[in-house]
């Protein structure tokens, strides 16, 4: 017993409190009145009961357990601690450690022990300079220094309590241990208790590149602390100018070459300002998204310390461009761009004619950054190529291009690629014919991706539109949608999004929707790109043609049997949790107490077979229920669960996404049937 006797001797109200905290050591000492407590003892472990509840206390005291459900030092703890104090230890024992005693405890020896190389790394370059600059002016963060000791950092609003054993200390800045908080205070006390001096340290220096790699995890930890807050706080506790934090946090992700971060960046400020000015296009998944595979992607960054894989991890500012064998073009259309990262301009499509290993569709863009302040596009650019005028020219020609660069679809405006006109555009044609998709449902199998369309993925098709079924416009979301079908009775959506730079387009599409329901002898191929929503693929038209005659359909060979509809449960239950992920954003950890939605989801996973994912949901619920009612918790492992999950079920619906998709092309798509 004299190894717990020892830990009991030295656990006064300030260990205690540092243990847990105010008020559970509050609690505590209100239900050791009237609690009815009971113990016996093995070797130097005490089982204590507490009103029913059973504690086991243990000469480190941070490690001892009870059978409550908090994962943490809980009041059963503290009200067994305070009453074996009283049964155990003498007048004598109770009284306060003379000064000699506090030098040796078990924390000063921990303290003594860290190498100052350790706090130096944690604190990192930038901040570890600043500390020794202060330093020698004087200035350390504030120590109080009790049984525990406790550390003020006013500059960072940060309040650091160190107790024993160290690991289970406590920064307010909830970071990893030791994080720069913690270092500085234990430097702190180092060089008060002259455990080291200060004119032994000195700066860190830059080496080379390593200089780079530190400001780039400088700036991936800051900016992973930012996308976090969403999470803690929730949107709806974001302030007003919460966009613009995050376009300052996309400069700062731009001068640390963390492209790929920076245009998410962009794109969550766009996003964020729809849902500050209350716009009918905010999607709160759509940003709830963004956010966490950022936050993944710089968990990626700030664990690699190799300059090569790191810049790899930051991805590129400019595409990575490859020669390609000669290309015979053959345009298609122009569409307005712009992007919710921050560009805009004209993309211009070709059909390749005799594609070769290369894509049968391919772009060359238009496009410049529009985040610049003041800056302005100003008219179409010159042609690229070596050809005369400007880019609208590139659609009344066909081309020959000689040394193209391609990067997935995009061609280079290199000076290397040459073009040579060939003759007038002319889309009845056999190579024409040949990329015309009848069959709606090898039109999804070949061409099926599983994320919305964005600046760096689409894919373009030219389809045939057999016959049309529904013809209809939905004001709020200033769309109109047709239904069309293929000679199989396969549906897919045709969808138009109303803006003035596609006005003519929205009218278009309502003009053939009307003939089509008039006259199904009416055919249209239609050109566009595919989007996957609500487990359906859209076709959002960038051209319709009514010129082009199309060869009538021979090919019945394929089984168009309507496949099973069991991988449909699974889609609605992964949308389910996402719900629960974006509602968890919405509101914030901090407020977040509908538990039992966790629970649902759960037993609905479980019955379904996904066990490790019940696994996941479990676990969330149980740390949601221990952290009820508390304050300033750590939301480290609430996050990183909720990375966990994200990350299963976005694993699961690419796994099932493609099969869903086939699946609603034998279901009514539509509304009741309405011509506009």
């Amino acid at each position: 017993m004299s190894e717990l006797k020892k830990a009991l001797s030295g656990a006064d109200d300030d260990y205690l409190t540092g243990l847990s905290n105010k008020g559970t050591l509050k609690r505590a000492y209100k239900d050791l009145e009237t609690a009815k407590i009971s113990a016996s003892y093995i070797d130097d472990s005490a089982y204590v009961t507490v009103d029913g509840t059973q504690c086991v206390i243990i000469p480190t005291l941070a490690e001892s357990s009870c059978t409550c459900p908090s994962r943490s030092i809980c009041r059963h703890i503290i009200t067994s601690i305070l009453w074996l104090k009283k049964e155990l230890l003498s007048d004598e024992e109770l009284s306060s450690p003379d000064t000699a005693e506090k030098k040796e405890s078990p924390l000063v020896k921990e303290l003594i022990d860290i190498p100052a190389e350790k706090l130096r790394a944690a604190m990192k370059k930038k901040y570890f300079n600043s500390f020794l600059e202060k330093a020698k002016l004087g200035i350390y963060p504030r120590l109080e220094e009790m049984t525990s000791i406790t550390a003020e950092i006013p500059e960072d609003n940060a309040v650091v309590k160190l107790i024993h054993p160290l690991e289970h200390s406590a920064c307010t800045c909830h970071g990893d241990f030791i994080c720069k908080h913690m270092a500085a205070a234990i430097l702190t006390w180092k060089i008060k208790h002259d455990r080291i001096k200060l004119s032994e340290l000195v700066p860190i220096e830059d080496k080379g590149n390593l200089s780079d790699a530190e400001k780039m995890h400088d700036t991936a930890e800051y900016v992973r602390v930012f996308l976090e807050r969403f999470l803690s706080d929730g949107i709806v506790r974001m302030p007003e100018d919460i966009a613009q934090q995050a376009e300052a946090a996309a400069v700062m992700c731009h001068n640390a070459r963390l492209a790929d971060c920076e245009r998410e960046l962009r794109e969550m400020g766009k996003r964020l300002e729809e849902y500050i000015s209350h716009s009918p296009g905010y999607k709160a998944d759509k940003l709830f998204s963004k956010i966490i595979e950022t936050i993944i992607s710089l968990k990626k960054i700030l664990d690699e310390d190799d300059a090569e894989k790191l810049k790899e991890l930051g991805g590129d500012f400019r595409k990575q461009y490859t020669i390609a064998d000669t290309m015979y073009l053959l345009p298609l259309a122009k569409r307005s761009f712009s992007s919710m990262s921050g560009y805009a301009g004209d993309i211009y499509y070709f059909l390749n004619k005799f594609p070769n290993g290369t894509p049968p569709i391919v772009t060359y863009s238009d496009i410049r950054p529009t985040f610049y302040s003041g800056v302005t596009r100003a008219g179409t650019s010159s042609a690229p190529w070596g050809l005369y005028g400007n880019c609208d020219e590139l659609m009344k020609h066909e081309l020959k291009l000689t040394l193209p660069k391609l990067s997935g679809i995009k061609l280079s405006s290199s000076n290397d690629t040459k073009a040579e006109i060939v003759c007038n555009p002319n889309l009845s044609q056999k190579p024409v014919y040949d990329k015309i998709y009848t069959d709606y449902r090898k039109l999804i199998e070949e061409n099926f991706f599983d994320e919305t369309a964005d600046d760096d993925s689409e894919s373009p098709v030219l389809l045939l539109a057999d016959k049309c079924i529904s013809s209809l416009s939905d004001e709020i979301s200033q769309t109109h949608t047709i239904v069309i079908e293929d000679s199989y009775g396969q549906k897919i959506s045709l969808k138009v999004n109303y803006t003035s730079q596609k006005a003519w387009l929205f009218a278009e599409l309502q003009k053939i929707g009307k003939i089509m329901m008039e006259d199904n002898e009416n055919k249209y191929v239609i050109f566009g790109t595919i989007r996957e929503e609500n487990d359906c693929c859209n076709i959002y038209p960038i051209a319709i043609f009514d010129d082009i005659d199309v060869p009538a359909v021979t090919d019945n060979s394929q089984d168009h049997q309507m496949p099973s509809g069991y991988y449909m449960l699974f889609g609605d239950l992964f949308k389910d949790i996402s719900g629960l992920l974006c509602d968890i954003m919405q509101c914030g950890i901090n407020s977040f107490d509908f538990y039992d939605r966790i629970t649902e989801l759960q037993v609905d996973c479980e019955n379904s077979g996904l066990m490790q994912l019940g696994k996941l949901l479990k676990e969330l619920y149980d740390i949601f229920l221990r952290r009820s009612g508390k304050l300033h918790e750590d939301n480290m492992q609430i996050i990183k669960l909720i990375t966990d999950i994200y990350s299963y079920i976005q694993c699961g619906i690419k796994k099932i996404a493609l099969k869903i998709a086939v699946q609603k092309l034998y279901i009514d798509l539509s509304p009741p049937c309405q011509c506009h």
